[in-house]
């Protein structure tokens, strides 16, 4: 549930003090590399994904890949461009937060 900017505190971790006194803080600044399929937008997770318009207009299951593995994707039928479907819970876990997530919202490319 990191992101970028993140600052996480350990306490005593850091250098030892001068004469042998107590060690210090360390910090870690977090820096969330960019992934070339997903997008976040907080602790929702955005995708996008092509179908032919044949899919599209007669609805169609495809695959599509989570942190989770591969889940199946009902395109309904007369699918428009630009349509988003949600998973509920397969976003980033919220920080602090014992299994609550966000979603994935997967938008529909129809190619014409």
């Amino acid at each position: 549930g990191v992101d970028s900017g993140t600052r996480i505190r350990l306490a005593h971790e850091g250098e030892v003090g001068e004469c042998g006194g107590e060690a210090g803080d360390l910090y870690v600044d977090i820096r969330v590399r960019k992934d070339e399929r997903f997008s976040r937008e907080g602790d929702n997770l955005h995708c996008w994904i092509q179908v032919p318009m044949s899919w599209a207009v007669l609805g169609h299951t495809i695959d599509v890949s989570t942190f989770d593995g591969d889940r199946q994707l009902e395109v309904p039928a007369g699918c428009q461009p630009e349509e988003t479907i949600t998973l509920d819970g397969l976003g980033v876990t919220h920080l602090q937060s014992k299994g609550e997530r966000g979603d994935l919202v997967v938008h529909i490319n129809v190619l014409i």
